[in-house]
C-alpha cells in the first residue's frame, strides 16, 4: 500500500521517543508500527536530549536544545500526519547541575523557564494544526524520573511539569492527554527499576514496549 494511502502517525518527542540506548527495533515508534499493521505508517520523529523550552539567554545564546528548531520535528510537521503522539518534557525537567553537583550551567536550567513551558508546548500544538487541521494529537504525561545518574534530572521538576501537561489539556480541547507516568508507576518499583535502563532515566526494552502498547490502545478506541 503507497505510503500516502495509509494512516500517517507522527512520533514527536525526545530520547525516549527515538530510543536512547536501545535498538531501533525496541524503539516505541517501530513497536507500534509493527502493532498497528500495513494500513499505519508511522514516523519516528525523536530526537535525543531535546526539550519544548525554546528560550534565550540574556547574552543572546538559545538555552539547551529546543526541540523546534531540529530539522526531524520539521520532517515531523511536514509529514501532516494524520495522528500525532507528543511525549515531551523529561527534558524541560532539568536545573542544568554539573555531573559532579558543582554548580548550576545556567545553559541548561530550562527548569527555571517553566513560567513559560505551556505556552512553547502550545506552539507545537498551533504548528500541527497548521499541517493538518483535523489531525489527532495525543499528548504523553512523561515516564517517571528514577534515581537518575545526571543529578539535573529529577522528579521534583518533573512533577511540575506534569502539572502543566495537565492544563494543556484542559485548555486544548483537541488534545487527548494520556498518562505514561502513571501507567508506570503502576507496575511498581521494582519493575520500574529492572525495567529502566542504568542512567535511571531511559525506560528499557520492555518499558519502549509498555509505550507502545499504551499508544496502540489509544489509537484503536479512537479508530
Amino acid at each position: 500500500m503507497p505510503d500516502e494511502k495509509k494512516c500517517q502517525v507522527v512520533c514527536l518527542g525526545d530520547s525516549i521517543t527515538e530510543g536512547f540506548g536501545l535498538k531501533w527495533e525496541e524503539s516505541y515508534p517501530y513497536l507500534l508500527q509493527c502493532a498497528l499493521g500495513d494500513a499505519y505508517k508511522v514516523f519516528n520523529a525523536g530526537v535525543t536530549a531535546h526539550c519544548v523550552t525554546d528560550e534565550l539567554l540574556p547574552d543572546g545564546r538559545v538555552m539547551g536544545l529546543p526541540y523546534v528548531r531540529t530539522e526531524r520535528y520539521a520532517q515531523g510537521i511536514a509529514k501532516k500526519g494524520d495522528i500525532y503522539v507528543l511525549l515531551l518534557g523529561t527534558n524541560d525537567a532539568q536545573d542544568g547541575m554539573l555531573d559532579d553537583g558543582s554548580a548550576v550551567d545556567p545553559w541548561g536550567n530550562i527548569f527555571s523557564k517553566r513560567e513559560h513551558f505551556i505556552a512553547h508546548y502550545e506552539r507545537i500544538l498551533r504548528d500541527i494544526r497548521g499541517a493538518n487541521p483535523g489531525a489527532k494529537i495525543y499528548a504523553g504525561r512523561p515516564t517517571p524520573v528514577l534515581e537518575c545518574i545526571w543529578p539535573k534530572h529529577q522528579q521534583k521538576y518533573l512533577d511540575v511539569i506534569l502539572e502543566k501537561i495537565d492544563e494543556i489539556g484542559r485548555r486544548n480541547a483537541d488534545v487527548v492527554v494520556f498518562d505514561l507516568y502513571g501507567t508506570f508507576r503502576e507496575k511498581g518499583d521494582t519493575w520500574l527499576h529492572e525495567n529502566y535502563q542504568a542512567d535511571r532515566l531511559h525506560p528499557g526494552p520492555e518499558g519502549a514496549r509498555l509505550i507502545a502498547q499504551t499508544v496502540y490502545g489509544l489509537i484503536m478506541k479512537d479508530v
